[in-house]
C-alpha cells in the first residue's frame, strides 16, 4: 500500500521551488537593474506562497477522492507569468548589447 500523501508533498515541494526560482530571479534582476521583470517575480512568488495551504489541501482532496483535475487558472497563470518573465529578460539582454 502506496501512501498517498506523498504525492501532495511532492507536488507541495516542487511549488515551493518555482517560488524558490522565482525569488532567484527577482534578485537576479535587482542586481541587473530591471524593476519590471523584479516586480513580476516578487508578485508571482508572493501569490504562490498565499496559495500553498490551499494547494496542498486541493491536492490531498484529489488523492483522496482518486481523481481530480487541475487548476487550469493558475496552471494558465504561472505559464503567463513565465512567457513574460522570459520576453522581458530576452528584452533586457538585447537592450544590454
Amino acid at each position: 500500500m502506496a501512501d498517498a500523501g506523498l504525492q501532495a508533498e511532492r507536488t507541495e515541494l516542487a511549488w515551493r521551488r518555482t517560488q524558490l526560482s522565482l525569488l532567484v530571479v527577482a534578485c537576479l534582476a535587482l542586481r541587473g537593474a530591471q524593476p519590471a521583470l523584479m516586480l513580476l517575480a516578487l508578485a508571482t512568488a508572493l501569490v504562490l506562497w498565499a496559495g500553498q495551504s490551499r494547494r496542498y489541501r486541493h491536492s490531498l482532496a484529489m488523492l483522496d477522492a482518486e481523481r481530480g483535475r487541475a487548476r487550469i487558472a493558475t496552471v494558465l497563470g504561472i505559464g503567463l507569468v513565465q512567457v513574460s518573465l522570459c520576453v522581458l529578460a530576452i528584452e533586457a539582454a538585447l537592450a544590454g548589447r
